[in-house]
């Protein structure tokens, strides 16, 4: 018998794909005025505005790789406080500028977009964004001399558990031969092949 399907979600006519050119257009300019606001690199600020013009042409094509990083060579040379304003304001505009071109490289020009399609992408935009600031908040108030040992150590630490963490699931799946079966001291490659096998 087959699951019953879900039912289907009405999503309308949508907008235009045009809307993500222009959601490119609008986030690539916020890259390059930014820097331009601490300190003009007029060579710099041609090449990304080049960059960010061939973007909004061409969003799947390697154009917006440069404009990103046109744009973070040019904030690195304008000023040397990592958590100055204009750091801060750049991070949303380049992650703004990077899914706009990646939902408009996946897109047909004259197609449409269903506003439905974008919940899940901005919420993870949302979620990543709240992520770096919490982290930018972290760094901006840590000293800014020699770090006391105890907090180096903590450090470490958090290294640590963070690496368990991360290995736990990949450990699990080679103990277990990835179907939640024990694979046993002795088992070997060959053998796991073998079972895979014989079980389908």
């Amino acid at each position: 018998m087959n699951p019953p399907m879900n039912p289907p979600v009405p999503v309308g006519r949508g907008v235009s794909a045009w809307w993500l050119r222009v959601a490119v257009a609008v986030s690539g300019a916020a890259i390059l005025g930014i820097p331009l606001l601490e300190r003009p690199v007029v060579g710099l600020a041609v090449l990304v505005g080049l960059a960010v013009a061939g973007s909004v042409y061409a969003p799947a094509s390697p154009a917006p790789a440069a404009a990103i990083v046109g744009a973070a060579v040019t904030v690195v040379l304008s000023g040397d406080d990592p958590l100055r304003p204009a750091v801060l304001a750049m991070i949303p505009a380049v992650h703004l500028f990077h899914v706009s071109c990646g939902l408009a490289g996946i897109l047909p020009v004259h197609g449409r977009l269903h506003l439905v399609a974008l919940r899940r992408p901005a919420l993870r935009v949302l979620a990543v964004q709240g992520v770096t600031f919490v982290l930018a908040g972290v760094a901006a108030v840590l000293p800014t001399g020699r770090v006391p040992v105890v907090v180096e150590v903590f450090a470490l630490v958090g290294l640590v558990v963070i690496a368990l963490v991360a290995l736990g699931p990949w450990r699990e799946h080679a103990h277990t031969r990835g179907d939640g079966r024990s694979a046993g001291p002795g088992a070997t490659m060959e053998a796991w092949g073998e079972g895979r096998r014989s079980g389908s």
